[in-house]
């Protein structure tokens, strides 16, 4: 049985410090745990970084867990104070907003019912005791039978029976009171169904990495586990002290960040600085770890922001810097021509054609040879006609000057496009054609433009890594033949047309193109009726894109509002929002829910939305001296980034 299982492999990690004991339990119960942190936060961001905390926890008190255990229901229960860790007075705000949309019946079906349940599961779960808790973490979110439930808990069927059965009608008390009125059976098909999320692509092997190998993880991943660590201690498990504990060391361990709420300027500067200026074609790519790198038009490169997943990505030889608030130049060599940023990796190309990599290097996706994760760039695959390079969760592809595209690393859904699922770690060309112009990567999407103007995809189209109609090799997305740019969503395309046209194609296409009865998931659909688009940029898995207008404009396509799991109705339409913006813009990037960045030829760099890179609260002070939480802090026009650091 699953539950005994997870046991012995718990008992393997503790005693033998098994790697691979430890990896099957993150596999096991990744997703329950992201879940749990999504439905809290509805932040994907935070989501992942709450579950790297959850299992370094395990991974801490692996040896002082008992045998008799419920290890489910542990788990649930550490996520769910870690996100309250995480959230701390910010949780009740969200409850009664979402509250306050609430209808007062419902008898609709399940998957009708759950974005009214989501929003308040996990606060009901937390009213339960611990029995009923665990028993129904084991009975609907792993899905256990009644036996295997009583099992666990060392009871009879029947008393599992009563047990489950009691515990559903106390959460439908819950929900009653704040007017969600549901049926037992509507309610436990909802949880069955919807409770346990697919968790992004590669964060098992991240999460496993950071706890079970001890790597490196950020500043804000080592204050969340310190507060959940604090807060288990407290209580010691107990239901009924979680809200009590987690008040008072809100009240007596953070500084009120109400201040912040009032304060959207930006943080100190120290003088406006640019970097520096040359020949070279600038680029600006934005890395999923909530970072920027930068290639400044004299060859250099540069970064700024925050190594949230724990991986050296900022590319500075002193790995101790995880977060940056200041662009620092990466070692001193002036003649790089192409950088691309990843979720847990970066590439670059010199003028020589050289290829270089630094990063996570799990999955050989840095190229040279080692699963050694690199701080600083090292040569990649070797070769000195490299001409273009891209960056995705964690597989690399680069483009040589005679036209072929080459791809190497993980490939859990076929996005390496060499027709099958293996990882490669070897440099393995894509397909046979040798026309291929550019090409961007996704977090398992590939796009590739040709010569003649066509449009290629592979890897999967909806985000699932064992779909069976995954795109093993590429495929033409269109007979069309004037494509010119492109650029990610949260597992959704975006295309340009030379004749201004936007387009779109993917999981979560329907929020742009509102076309109802027709199937966007495989099919480009255009994106409103503008035709004066130019080109567009974003990191993938996001929910903003920036595009510019063939007049110079710039525009923010904003879709944040669909992060949120929530009945179809209640959310808001897509929207196009014009950029205050009267510079140059030699280039341009954005990510997340509303990141911008923007450089200009003469080397101003300017930023809006969520702080990146600024996590130490002391730093930043509002009226009074009171501390500004900087995980909150939200820019809302452009400001130029300063404080540039020449030394590497």
């Amino acid at each position: 049985m699953h539950e005994l299982d997870d046991n012995v492999l718990l008992r393997q990690y503790a005693e033998q410090n098994s790697e691979t004991a430890f990896a099957a339990l993150v596999a096991r119960h990744v997703n329950k745990v992201y879940s749990v942190a999504l439905r809290y936060t509805r932040n994907a961001y935070a989501a992942e970084e709450i579950t790297q905390a959850v299992f370094v926890i395990l991974a801490k008190k692996s040896g002082r867990l008992g045998r008799k255990v419920i290890f489910s229901g542990w788990l649930y229960e550490t996520a769910r104070l870690t996100a309250v860790t995480y959230i701390r007075s910010e949780i009740r705000r969200a409850h009664r907003e979402q509250e306050a949309h609430m209808q007062t019946a419902l008898n609709e079906n399940a998957d009708d019912a759950w974005p009214h349940i989501a929003p308040l599961l996990d606060d009901a779960m937390s009213k339960l005791s611990e029995a009923d808790r665990h028993a129904v973490v084991l009975r609907y979110f792993n899905g256990k039978s009644l036996g295997e439930v009583g099992a666990a808990m060392g009871a009879s069927e029947d008393a599992a029976k009563k047990r489950v059965t009691r515990a559903v009608e106390k959460l439908r008390g819950y929900f009653t009171k704040r007017r969600v009125t549901l049926t037992a059976a509507i309610l436990t098909a909802a949880i069955s169904a919807n409770s346990v999320q697919a968790a992004p692509l590669s964060l098992a092997a991240t999460v496993t990495a950071t706890a079970a190998k001890g790597a490196a993880v950020s500043g804000s991943i080592l204050t969340l586990i310190k507060g959940a660590l604090k807060i288990m201690a407290y209580t010691k498990m107990k239901t009924a002290a979680v809200t009590g504990a987690v008040v008072l060391i809100a009240t007596l361990g953070t500084v009120s960040t109400i201040n912040y709420f009032r304060h959207h300027g930006p943080p100190p500067q120290n003088g406006k600085m640019n970097l520096p200026t040359g020949n070279v074609t600038p680029m600006a790519a934005y890395g999923f770890s909530r970072f920027v790198l930068f290639l400044a038009s004299n060859g250099s490169i540069w970064s700024w922001g925050e190594e949230r997943l724990g991986w050296p990505v900022l590319g500075y030889s002193n790995t101790n810097i995880q977060n940056a608030t200041s662009l620092r130049r990466i070692g001193r060599d002036s003649d790089w021509i192409n950088i691309s940023a990843g979720y847990s990796h970066c590439l670059a190309i010199k003028s020589d054609g050289t290829l270089w990599a630094w990063g996570m290097n799990l999955h050989y996706n840095l190229g040279d040879g080692t699963k050694t994760t690199r701080a600083v760039p090292v040569p990649s695959i070797p070769g000195n006609d490299w001409k273009q390079v891209a960056a995705g969760a964690s597989q690399s592809f680069a483009l040589k000057n005679n036209g072929t595209l080459w791809a190497w690393g993980n490939n859990w859904a076929g996005n390496l496009g060499v027709g099958d699922e293996k990882d490669r770690s070897q440099a393995r060309q894509v397909g046979t054609a040798a026309n291929w112009k550019k090409f961007w990567a996704g977090g398992i999407q590939t796009v590739g433009l040709q010569t003649d103007g066509s449009l290629w995809f592979w890897g999967s189209w909806d985000g699932e890594s064992a779909a069976k109609d995954n795109a093993l090799v590429p495929a033409r997305i269109s007979p069309d033949t004037n494509w010119v740019d492109v650029c990610f969503g949260y597992f959704t395309v975006f295309a340009i047309k030379a004749d201004g046209t936007l387009w779109s194609w993917g999981r979560d296409a329907r929020f742009y193109v509102q076309t109802s009865g027709v199937d966007a998931r495989t099919t480009p659909l255009q994106v409103g009726n503008e035709t004066d688009w130019q080109s567009c940029a974003a990191g993938a898995s996001g929910y903003y894109q920036l595009l510019t207008k063939k007049d110079g404009s710039l525009w923010a396509m904003d879709a944040s509002d669909h992060r949120i799991v929530k009945a179809n109705k209640m959310y808001k339409p897509v929207k196009f929002t014009k950029i205050d913006w009267h510079k140059d813009i030699a280039a341009f990037t954005a990510g997340g829910d509303n990141i911008g960045v923007v450089m200009t030829h003469d080397g101003e760099v300017w930023t809006w939305g969520r702080v990146i890179g600024e996590l130490k609260s002391k730093d930043f002070f509002g009226p009074k001296g009171q501390a500004i939480d900087p995980e909150s802090r939200i820019i809302q026009k452009p400001w130029q980034l300063a404080n540039i650091d020449s030394e590497p």
